[in-house]
């Protein structure tokens, strides 16, 4: 057990989108994958269930989602209601793998998203307590523009306002994402916390030279949500100024909704740069999780353009790494870094203060060591996964003595 912890050990279960999550670019894996092994190291006992396994791994307790086969009667329903369809099968499938996980392993919790909201579906059908993590509850992505306020968007928020109120405990990586949906659907009278997203410090951080400040690194979906446009518009700002520049692009080419109903491209917006400023910009698409931590050594500035986080995993990822980071001030970015102390915070929708921001960094070696070694040591200190599963597994605690 953790020093100094009188918790008896827990058998938990945790709902991941992917296991072992290393070829998976999504927070909710790596979250997982990271206070797995806090909670494991501190003694307790994890059965990780994920919706699917996208890599080799030698965990001894996975049960992925099983393919249930819906009653004829589940079947017409699904037909007439594709929404509720899909979601009946993914509430079928996840209290099959709960059950199993109950049956062969001894789980007595559950953490899981709240995405879509089955997870009120799902406790009412398990006999174990079921805490709801808000990774990204849908009212996040309407007002942050990346979903449509329609009638689909509606019925989501409505499902998961719900859901909410069926379970026995909510977390949230982010202050201002807790009392947000508190204000917006309100919350059960249970156990609620703060629990941030665990990150381990890799052993070496990164050795800033001048040399390395000339490359920029984005690590994201090219999409409304995380700024895609944004970023490139800054690059081409910062490639006027400074003729050494050069800009990594890493992630997957989504797209950004135009006005006349259309999709405009990271391909189609960098067509469009002339060719001096194009040439210099190197879009790699997807990359595993230990392909994005060598491309970070090779990258002294770490630009953060989202226009909205509800944590801000690829934030505290450079932060660790040493990196000298831009980072917009939105949402639980604001929780993570403080403006000139462990990075610099510049608003949202704003590249002209983006690219001023990465000139500055570019130009100050001993400012961008700074932040970076504050950066890299807030992090050891408050985001390590010992110290996030201690605070996991008192709060689950909590809720099983209720």
């Amino acid at each position: 057990m953790t020093s100094g912890s009188n918790l008896r050990p827990l058998r938990v279960a945790f709902v991941t989108p992917a296991w072992p999550g290393v070829a998976t670019p999504n927070g909710i894996a790596t979250a997982v994958s990271h206070l797995t092994a806090g909670m494991q190291s501190a003694g307790h006992e994890v059965t990780i269930i994920p919706h699917y396994v996208d890599a080799p791994h030698d965990h001894p307790r996975v049960i992925p989602l099983p393919n249930v086969r819906p009653a004829l009667l589940d079947r017409l329903r699904r037909k007439l209601d594709p929404d509720g369809g899909f979601i009946g099968s993914m509430v079928d499938r996840h209290v099959a793998a709960i059950r199993r996980a109950i049956d062969l392993y001894g789980v007595e919790i559950v953490v899981m998203e709240e995405t879509q909201g089955w997870v009120g579906e799902i406790r009412a059908r398990v006999p174990v307590p079921i805490v709801a993590t808000l990774h990204g509850p849908w009212w996040l992505h309407r007002m942050a523009g990346s979903a449509p306020d329609d009638a689909a968007s509606a019925r989501r928020e409505a499902r998961e306002a719900k859901a909410l109120k069926r379970v026995d405990g909510v977390t949230s990586p982010s202050a201002e994402v807790l009392r947000r949906t508190e204000e917006l659907w309100g919350l059960p009278k249970t156990p609620a916390a703060v629990i941030r997203n665990p990150f381990p410090v890799p052993p070496q951080s990164i050795d800033l030279t001048d040399n390395l400040l000339n490359h920029i690194l984005f690590v994201g979906r090219y999409d409304h949500i995380k700024g895609g446009d944004l970023v490139v518009e800054t690059f081409a700002r910062i490639a006027a100024a400074h003729p050494a520049a050069q800009f990594t692009f890493v992630g997957p080419d989504d797209g950004i909704p135009r006005a006349d109903g259309g999709m405009d491209t990271l391909a189609d917006r960098l067509a469009r740069l002339p060719e001096p400023i194009r040439s210099r910009i190197n879009a790699v698409g997807r990359k595993t999780r230990e392909e994005v931590a060598a491309l970070r050594a090779q990258h002294g500035v770490a630009l953060v353009a989202s226009r909205y986080e509800n944590f801000g995993g690829t934030l505290i990822e450079a932060m660790a790494m040493g990196s000298a980071v831009v980072s917009t001030s939105v949402g639980g970015q604001k929780e993570i870094a403080k403006d000139e102390e462990t990075a610099l915070m510049v608003p949202s929708e704003d590249a002209e203060a983006m690219a001023d921001a990465c000139l500055r960094l570019m130009r100050d070696l001993p400012l961008a060591r700074r932040l970076g070694i504050a950066a890299r040591s807030h992090v050891a200190d408050s985001y390590a996964p010992e110290v996030i599963a201690r605070q996991m597994a008192e709060f689950l605690a909590k809720v099983l003595r209720r």
